[in-house]
């Protein structure tokens, strides 16, 4: 796989209307047999994730040499499962792209990411305040992050849990597990200056690297991992994207 430069491009995307006369020619076939059995409500956040993953990856590729290529078509990518079960974006015909992605959504935003130097994934989880934060911890952390989160104060708390939860989902993203490779690995060690945690996990040979992200919305936590070496995170907006700019 052709490497790109240390760069990591988030973007929020905030679910829009679901009738665009094109989304029949960007899905591929297996997403748009998904769409369209899905229930009317659920449309839009579905159409925001895997149209805005297009976009985030049109974005790279632009910007994947040193002098900016011509925007790929949103319509020349799809789905391909990958040896973990894991999805992988892929040209329409199956020919692998120099890059990796990931998706979550929450609420009625999700959250898109692309990078060329290693797995990544990214979380998003919206803030519940009532959940039993105490007990989850107990039964999911590690015993020392459970501890933070019981004796943190209640604000201090509900913070906490959902950084730690973010993280968490977001390194089982990268390494292609999910949620089952266990919520117990720890995410809580110091962070560098650029917001960057070392994860270690057990039969890995590269350490993962788990950062908080900047939220649109009060109401949402965020978490991005990359496996090997971090790099610098680009946030962009959907404008950005769209216009292939990156300053």
């Amino acid at each position: 796989m052709q490497a790109l430069p240390p760069m990591v491009d988030v973007a929020f995307v905030h679910a829009g209307p679901d009738d665009a006369p094109w989304v029949a020619e960007v899905l591929d076939p297996g997403e748009l047999a998904r769409w369209q059995a899905m229930r009317p409500a659920a449309r839009p956040l579905f159409l925001a994730a895997h149209v805005g993953v297009r976009m985030v990856a049109a974005f790279r590729l632009i910007w994947a040499g040193p002098e900016p290529a011509p925007a790929p078509a949103l319509s020349s990518f799809g789905w391909n499962p990958g040896p973990t079960g894991k999805p992988h974006l892929t040209y329409r015909d199956g020919s692998p792209l120099p890059l990796h992605v990931s998706v979550a959504h929450a609420a009625k935003t999700a959250l898109v990411a692309a990078a060329g130097h290693g797995p990544i994934g990214v979380d998003v989880e919206h803030v519940e305040p009532r959940r039993p934060l105490v007990a989850l911890a107990r039964r999911f952390f590690s015993p020392a992050e459970a501890a933070a989160v019981e004796s943190a104060a209640t604000d201090s708390r509900v913070a906490l849990f959902h950084q730690l939860w973010t993280r968490k989902e977001a390194v089982l993203k990268a390494t292609g597990a999910g949620l089952r490779g266990g919520l117990s690995v720890p995410v809580d060690g110091p962070a560098d200056r650029d917001g960057w945690r070392r994860v270690e996990l057990p039969g890995r040979d590269a350490p993962m690297f788990v950062c908080d992200l900047r939220s649109p919305d009060a109401a949402l936590v965020a978490a991005l991992a990359i496996e090997g070496q971090p790099g610098a995170v680009r946030q962009m907006t959907l404008m950005e994207l769209t216009d292939g700019r990156t300053d």
